[in-house]
């Protein structure tokens, strides 16, 4: 998944074959003004070049891979920086071995794991020391129980619901689920009840074959992933500006129509993530279980 996704170059030269290689493209294939403009943007607008790695759950990182091979995250109006953006699939928790610039987590919640339980992170907070939050939401996700397919969401109780969860230090759904419900007789790790996932892991499952699940929905979906955009805290200027255009690039019509063809929703308007303590809490909570 990961890649770069668009040559570098100034005007002369580089900005000829670009542009010929545009119009080849209008007559063999069909190119959305988007993709265009954007490539043409990027030829025009070029004052700073930098490279840039994103690290991203799998998920948006399928959505980013795309955007950007389309032209997402060429220079907006008013900046000159231009980037080649690599997108790395990363695990939430793994981040750390990423090298990335820009972290494009399911949830702030790895951000505000205790340093105890981060593999890699040093300081007192963790990677909250690390991270910087450039934008809380950028998209968005269904959390909760995954029935078997046909079964009805309107009795479902999910505090008096038996689940079955995963090692929450490994799993942002599981995690999400202890900090709301806490840790009782009705969580168990690897249990008999239904699984506690996000509707791109159902989705996953159901690809991979064996019993059909339903994405989380109606009384059964209890939160929301919200893929916030994180800044390495030591980011250099110009990277940061890049950051930045991939950032407002978001507000394309491609972009949302990417989220919806990978089973996504825009990002939301969110409350902050648990504390790192509320996080601590819970996770000691469930080591004593």
């Amino acid at each position: 998944m990961a890649g770069v996704h668009r040559r570098r170059g100034r005007l002369s030269k580089e900005g000829r074959r670009l542009l010929g290689g545009a119009a080849l493209l209008a007559v063999f294939a069909p190119v959305t003004a988007y993709t265009l403009n954007a490539a043409i943007a990027h030829v025009q607008s070029c004052g700073t070049e930098v490279e840039l790695t994103v690290a991203a759950a799998p998920e948006i990182a399928a959505v980013l891979d795309e955007f950007i091979a389309a032209g997402g995250g060429a220079p907006s109006r008013g900046s000159d920086v231009c980037a080649d953006i690599t997108v790395q699939a990363v695990a939430g928790n793994a981040v750390q071995d990423s090298g990335a610039d820009v972290w494009i987590p399911e949830t702030g919640l790895w951000r505000n794991l205790p340093a105890s339980a981060t593999e890699g992170a040093s300081g007192t907070g963790g990677l909250a020391d690390q991270w910087e939050v450039l934008q809380e939401s950028t998209a968005s996700s269904a959390v909760g129980i995954a029935l078997p397919e046909g079964e009805s969401t309107d009795q479902v109780l999910p505090d008096e619901t038996e689940v079955a969860l995963q090692d929450p230090r490994q799993h942002a759904a599981s995690l999400m689920w202890i900090i709301i419900f806490g840790v009782d007789e009705y969580t168990v790790e690897g249990g008999d009840g239904p699984p506690v996932m996000s509707a791109p892991e159902v989705a996953a499952h159901n690809g991979s074959g064996g019993e059909i699940l339903q994405a989380p929905a109606g009384a059964a979906q209890v939160a929301q992933f919200e893929y916030p955009m994180l800044a390495r805290a030591d980011l250099g200027e110009d990277e940061r500006e890049a950051a930045q255009n991939l950032l407002r690039s978001y507000g394309s019509d491609q972009y949302t129509e990417l989220l919806a063809q990978h089973g996504l929703t825009p990002g939301i308007p969110q409350p902050s993530p648990s504390s790192t303590e509320v996080i601590e809490a819970a996770l000691r909570s469930w080591d004593e279980r």
